[in-house]
């Protein structure tokens, strides 16, 4: 697994991370040792980096392993909001009001720092809209979603994100999240994980064998729990675009009643 995920995210920190490491002309091998002097380990549990002591000075990208951020409340209750993949940047993040911020390693985790974050750079901005899209994704999937559509909509999510990074085979890919993961980033119970689970493989929707996920069938389950991928979202926006006007007013009717009715 290790070793499939280091070749799957050597392209992009080819460019990206060895390029910048400013070492001159250098061989591909003293760069390439350079760049894993660099990296920083992690193992499963360990909290990274607290997001209100972060700072400027440095971007965190992951290598290989599973991270995610969450905040967790006095009583140990936690709620993770964000998976983060090989590829990723770990991101600072302010205080909130309710509980305190965190990015926990669920695997070992191998991450690189990259200096800092370069906020003109197309690639930042790019990613930076796609957490935006993810938290707002999140957001509705929690507050909308059933609990069957939740777990369908966040498998999907994972699998085109790790299929952009080439970790998925066919329609199989690894996933080291145990039930209760999953119960923290969706909001339910880990009985209601577990019986959702079991019905969406006993209805042949989704295979789980070995820490592996099989999607059986992925327009069908799209279709079934509202998933839009990105590619979905350029389609609509060249047609609306097309169309030369703009349609979402057509989708929220106007209210009949006001709350105190």
């Amino acid at each position: 697994m290790e070793g499939d995920i280091r070749s799957a995210v050597q392209s992009s920190f080819q460019i990206s991370t060895l390029g910048e490491s400013g070492y001159g002309q250098v061989s591909d091998v003293e760069r390439v040792r350079a760049f894993w002097r660099r990296v920083e380990r992690y193992d499963a549990g360990a909290q990274v980096r607290r997001g209100e002591r972060t700072g400027p000075e440095k971007q965190l990208v992951i290598v290989s392993g599973w991270a995610c951020e969450l905040r967790i409340l006095p009583d140990g209750r936690r709620q993770i909001f964000s998976f983060l993949l090989p590829g990723d940047a770990i991101e600072a993040r302010g205080t909130g009001s309710v509980g305190s911020c965190g990015v926990v390693a669920l695997t070992r985790l191998e991450v690189v720092n990259r200096g800092p974050p370069l906020t003109a750079d197309p690639a930042c901005r790019d990613a930076a809209h796609q957490r935006e899209r993810r938290l707002y994704d999140h957001l509705v999937r929690m507050g909308r979603l059933s609990a069957k559509e939740r777990v369908i909509h966040l498998l999907l999510e994972l699998y085109d994100r790790l299929d952009r990074v080439g970790l998925v085979h066919g329609e199989t890919f690894k996933i080291p999240l145990t039930q209760e993961v999953f119960a923290d980033a969706l909001g339910l119970s880990v009985v209601h994980i577990n019986r959702t689970l079991k019905g969406l493989r006993k209805e042949g929707w989704v295979c789980i064998k070995a820490g592996s996920v099989t999607l059986r069938n992925r327009p069908r389950l799209a279709a079934a729990s509202c998933y839009r991928s990105e590619a979905d979202d350029l389609e609509f926006d060249a047609l609306m675009q097309h169309a030369g006007e703009d349609r979402m007013g057509c989708v929220v009717p106007p209210p009949k009643r006001n709350l105190s009715a």
